[in-house]
């Protein structure tokens, strides 16, 4: 069917359901009624005004969308509620024209047509207008046999038509003959609230796989079905006595069931927004607290039900209230209701979030995370991982601005690499049309972003924006911290970088300036000896003490240049670098390396020198007879120690001199961490761990 046919047949099936209206309202007006006959009363009127909210929703849908099959759906729901048949029929009737009889027997069951569509091929086909899958057109199937069996048993059921306003009227067109059959097809009623149930839950499960723009339409279905699930409940737990005991029925219970049976206005109204306004708005918040209120409602009618209809039926008081059994069931109701009400809010919000966790778990974490014990390294990771919990986003990142780029700080779940993480000063992070990027600010000075990148046919929803806008607005003055934490860190390592630079300059003009002299100076003194007359021996001696002045005061040199910044760490690594040096110690020292490979020269360096200070202090204040370092990769972390069997002290008494002070700065300039563990008489052990998996830069690993 093209576009423009299938658009003028909507509108000529919205004119034929305007039609139909009118000839109904026209009709009854010109009913005569007899001794006993009511006219419509502001029930049906108000009835007629509420159904059509199916074909007006319908008419709209297909004023945009002509061939979807939802918006035909409710044009059907519509024309079926308003055929004008049992109008007729009695118009007929009144005035003896013919064919009124037919006419109300055929329009007594035309109350299952719209019920069973709006039950069942609306929740199948909603929202694409396509099955879930093949399977379920077994339920489409079974669906079509509870709208026909119904209407054929009460079409041709002999008998006085007693649904009608005409009791003693028989219908027209029973065969009794099939009476036998139709007794055997009346329990086939069944099948309605059996086909119902389960296309409720071929709705369950596609609002549970589906994501993006489906999952935001199905949430207005759900939420309205809902609704009326709740006001249903609680017109039933109103009626439910005077139902049962013959009471009267009160007027407050009268206009709960015409709120109820007014709700169904809300199952168009709610598929016309999901259709047609779907990215405007947001009702997690709705379809939660609809569950909740009708899971509970449904819990206190269960409980009212089994104590005071049942045990009163049980013990012999139907037809007086039991007011002793009605206190019971209040004072169960009220024990029970709260751990009730908990593990049903749990369970909603598992239904609506799914495994997301809800916005206000979210804030709550987060509020945690500020006023916690959290390290600034633990912030970034926790605050993206937040996010993703909160939004079901595939990735969240959180970038921060320094004063000279944006870096990425911390993003989940880590890919395990830097890509893209440094960026020029005044840039934003990269997005596409799945992301999504908030500004952080702290006052009036931008401190960074947080980003959500969405999966592919999962959109952003206006819940995620607030709920992310929300967290950026808190998270300006925990980025600010972050911020001056990595301008420190950024200090010291500068001021590290360049006491290394001063040290190989030094050992540059050692090794350039005084050791060549020196060495020159060794092999003159080595020629004068040679030239020397022989007679004078007191000259020969005197110019070899000189010459091996020359080579003592050559190696020292040698040793001190190599203790400012071996050649050997540059050209071989850690582990050969550190061994020279346990060759020149005052005492055995053991070098165990596991895993250890080239790293950047400031993990190298760091390493290398916190080592060598620890050996110092070993050489000065431990007495100690041997000492051990081990080195190792673990994590993608190099965790040294150098442990010593020397006399041990007390760190808690004992202040801790310039070099481990020195230590401590240098591990933390490039986000590492020292240890120092001693006590008197069971020596002492320092230890330090630094992470390689940010600043490492392999070059080849040691053979």
């Amino acid at each position: 069917m093209t576009y423009s046919r299938a658009r003028h047949l909507a509108w000529a099936a919205f004119a034929l359901w305007g039609l139909f209206l009118v000839a109904g309202a026209v009709l009854e007006l010109a009913t005569k009624r007899g001794p006993g006959q009511s006219p419509p009363g502001l029930s049906d009127t108000l009835f007629s005004i509420l159904i059509s909210a199916f074909p007006v929703v319908g008419i709209v849908i297909l004023a945009r969308q002509p061939r979807n099959t939802i918006g035909w759906i409710l044009m059907a729901i519509g024309l079926l509620w308003a055929i004008p048949l049992g109008s007729y029929g009695g118009f007929a009737l009144s005035r003896g024209l013919p064919g009124g009889p037919v006419a109300l027997a055929l329009s007594e069951p035309l109350w299952v047509p719209p019920i069973v569509v709006m039950g069942t091929f609306l929740l199948l086909r909603f929202p694409s207008g396509r099955l879930l899958s093949e399977r379920w057109g077994k339920v489409e199937w079974l669906a079509w046999i509870a709208l026909w069996v119904p209407m054929v048993v009460v079409v041709l059921a002999p008998g006085e038509m007693g649904d009608t306003l005409y009791p003693n009227l028989a219908n027209p067109l029973g065969v009794a003959a099939l009476k036998p059959l139709l007794d055997v097809l009346i329990p086939l009623v069944l099948l309605i609230p059996v086909a119902i149930l389960a296309s409720a839950a071929s709705l369950v499960l596609r609002y549970r796989r589906a994501t993006g723009t489906e999952r935001l339409q199905l949430k207005w279905l759900v939420a309205a079905a809902a609704a009326v699930a709740v006001v249903y409940l609680v017109a039933m737990v109103a009626s439910l006595e005077s139902a049962w005991f013959g009471h009267a029925t009160p007027v407050w219970v009268g206009a709960i069931q015409s709120i109820a049976v007014s709700s169904f206005m809300l199952i168009p109204i709610a598929i016309g927004f999901a259709i047609l306004k779907y990215r405007l708005y947001e009702i997690d918040v709705v379809i939660n607290k609809a569950l909740v209120y009708g899971t509970l409602a449904a819990f206190i009618t269960a409980v009212y039900v089994a104590i005071v209809v049942g045990i009163g039926h049980a013990v012999g008081t139907r037809g007086s209230p039991n007011v002793a059994l009605s206190v019971v069931a209040t004072a169960v109701v009220a024990f029970a209701f709260q751990p009730v009400r908990e593990r049903v809010q749990r369970l909603a919000n598992r239904f609506v979030y799914g495994k997301r966790a809800t916005p206000y778990e979210v804030m709550s974490a987060f509020a945690s995370s500020i006023g916690g014990t959290y390290s600034t390294d633990e912030i970034g990771p926790a605050m993206a991982r937040l996010l993703v919990e909160g939004t079901g986003a595939r990735r969240a990142e959180v970038w921060l601005q320094t004063d000279r780029d944006l870096r990425l700080e911390a993003g989940w779940p880590d890919r395990g690499t830097r890509e893209a993480s440094v960026l020029p000063l005044g840039s934003r992070p990269p997005t596409d049309e799945l992301s999504r990027v908030f500004p952080v600010t702290h006052g009036d000075h931008p401190l960074g972003y947080l980003v959500i990148r969405k999966g592919a046919g999962d959109a952003v929803t206006p819940a995620d924006d607030k709920l992310v806008s929300d967290v950026a607005g808190q998270a300006g003055l925990i980025l600010r911290n972050v911020r001056l934490i990595e301008d420190l860190r950024a200090s010291r390592r500068r001021l590290i970088d360049a006491r290394d630079e001063e040290r190989r300059k030094l050992e540059r003009d050692l090794h350039d300036g005084a050791q060549q002299r020196l060495v020159a100076l060794s092999v003159l003194y080595g020629l004068a000896g040679q030239l020397a007359d022989p007679l004078m021996d007191g000259q020969r001696e005197a110019m070899g003490d000189l010459a091996h002045q020359a080579h003592a005061a050559l190696d020292t040199l040698r040793d001190l240049a190599r203790g400012i910044y071996p050649p050997l760490l540059a050209d071989q690594g850690l582990v050969p670098a550190l061994e020279a040096q346990a060759t020149r110690a005052g005492l055995p020292v053991h070098v165990l390396a596991t895993g250890i490979g080239r790293y950047s020269r400031d993990i190298e360096a760091a390493v290398y020198f916190c080592c060598l200070e620890a050996l110092q202090n070993i050489a000065k204040y431990a007495e100690a007879r041997q000492a051990l370092i081990r080195l190792q990769e673990v994590d993608c972390e190099i965790r040294f120690e150098v442990e010593d069997d020397g006399r041990g002290f007390d760190p808690d008494s004992t202040p801790l001199g310039s070099g481990m002070t020195n230590m401590s700065d240098r591990l933390a300039a490039i986000g590492g961490f020292m240890d120092l563990r001693s006590r008197p008489g069971s020596g002492t052990t320092v230890s330090g761990n630094v992470p390689i998996g940010q600043v490492e830069q392999v070059l080849e690993p040691v053979k």
